[in-house]
């Protein structure tokens, strides 16, 4: 009997070849990525007793530390930590520590670590993001990385698979994120609560990488464990392209689902047939077609996050807006994920057509997402093709925020009212 992408990476990381859904297995891990949380795990770690923290780093080659989610940071406080961070660091002798260099952790995983085939844990719900890249990667707290650091393993039990098959092209106006969104409303925040998602078909063949990393990303938002795609030739060509860690690129183990094999549920999705999507305020599933919140006035618009900071996003927004002037009472900001996607968006030109239409470009990293940039006020309303919309999470409990794609957003920061990115010309 077949298997899935999770099931044969799985198998072959438990060293037994076949596993079947809701099976316990302890794996041997391929690779662990932190953030500011890597400073959390070693305090668990001394909390727990053990004397200056984690005993050792099971793997040096196999383990990241990437600042993100407070870098540069804003606050005394946040740079305390920073320096007890490197402090930390510096004890355990990591050998790749991205430091004052402010990017977002699953994009720079994605550039420069991450590989096809394995299994990965990070300290971030969104190291489903991974998945894009053909890595089973998901998100665990401080506690089990901590022993994963130590050990090089961890007990996981076997998810089931939920195959999404894409068909068709994405017509003009919409993005990956409005098929994030459309499966949330359709499906709720529950749909893959403790499953893989597969991303699979002729349409998901057709998606770029940066289209894949935001599906992969969202993943996390109904409910799932992991989002992956295929290994095929995208994949290839973007490692291809790889500058870090090229030394580890035959460390790689691709791997595909069997013909046969077999999944808990399955979804048709036609691309062609989708329209633009927004999520209201206050939950990922609360969705609607854009045209039934259009004229929803907005103060403020953002694109960004592990999600949508890449570089096609910056590019659909420049599409947009070029030539053209952001709204006078509407705040536009865009937040590039990586100094990777920073510098091909300057170099193409993108940057220049941002801030000539009156739009700000910040540096790279989680700060829109988490609103320590950006935050919101007392009846303030924001349109942000970030990844959550939960209430207080850009600063006022008493602000809205809409999810929508990049082409959404942008659209609306020049009318400074929610609109159909089909409208625009």
């Amino acid at each position: 009997m077949g298997m899935t992408i999770v099931e044969k990476v799985m198998g072959r990381a438990a060293g037994s070849g076949a596993v079947r859904p809701g099976q316990y297995v302890d794996c041997k891990l391929d690779r662990i990525l932190a953030h500011e949380e890597f400073y959390r795990i070693h305090t668990v770690a001394e909390a727990a007793g053990l004397k200056g923290g984690l005993p050792d780093i099971w793997d040096r080659e196999r383990f990241h530390v990437i600042l993100d989610h407070f870098q540069p940071v804003i606050n005394q406080l946040q740079a305390l930590r920073q320096r007890k961070i490197r402090e930390v660091a510096e004890q355990y002798r990591l050998k790749y520590f991205d430091d004052a260099l402010p990017a977002v952790i699953h994009r720079v995983a994605i550039e420069d670590y991450v590989l096809p085939g394995e299994l990965a844990l990070g300290s971030d719900s969104h190291s489903c993001a991974w998945g894009a890249l053909n890595c089973v990667g998901t998100g665990m707290g401080e506690h089990e990385l901590a022993y994963a650091l130590v050990f090089g393993e961890l007990w996981f039990k076997v998810p089931e698979s939920i195959r999404v098959n894409l068909s068709g092209s994405l017509p003009d106006g919409v993005t990956a994120k409005d098929v994030s969104l459309w499966l949330g409303g359709r499906f709720g925040t529950a749909f893959a609560l403790y499953k893989a998602i597969e991303f699979l078909g002729e349409g998901a063949r057709r998606l770029a990488m940066d289209a894949r990393i935001t599906l992969a990303a969202h993943a996390v938002e109904l409910g799932g464990k992991f989002g992956l795609f295929e290994y095929d030739d995208v994949t290839a060509e973007f490692l291809s392209r790889r500058t870090r860690m090229r030394h580890q690129l035959d460390w790689a183990r691709p791997v595909g689902p069997d013909a046969d094999a077999i999944y808990c549920q399955t979804v048709d999705i036609d691309l062609g047939s989708l329209e633009p999507q927004v999520a209201r305020p206050h939950t990922f599933e609360n969705v609607v077609p854009v045209r039934e919140v259009q004229g929803t006035r907005i103060d403020q618009a953002m694109v960004g996050s592990c999600a949508n900071g890449n570089l096609d996003d910056i590019a659909t927004v420049a599409g947009v807006v070029r030539g053209r002037r952001v709204h006078p009472k509407t705040r536009f900001i865009v937040q590039p994920n990586s100094w990777g996607v920073y510098r091909e968006a300057m170099r193409r030109g993108h940057v220049d057509t941002l801030l000539d239409a009156g739009v700000t470009v910040i540096s790279p990293g989680c700060h829109l997402c988490l609103g320590m940039q950006g935050s919101l006020a007392d009846g303030d309303v924001c349109l942000t093709s970030t990844t959550r919309n939960h209430r207080g999470r850009m600063g006022s409990g008493n602000a809205d925020i809409y999810l929508a794609g990049p082409a959404t957003v942008a659209v609306s920061a020049l009318a400074g009212r929610i609109v159909d990115p089909r409208e625009h010309r």
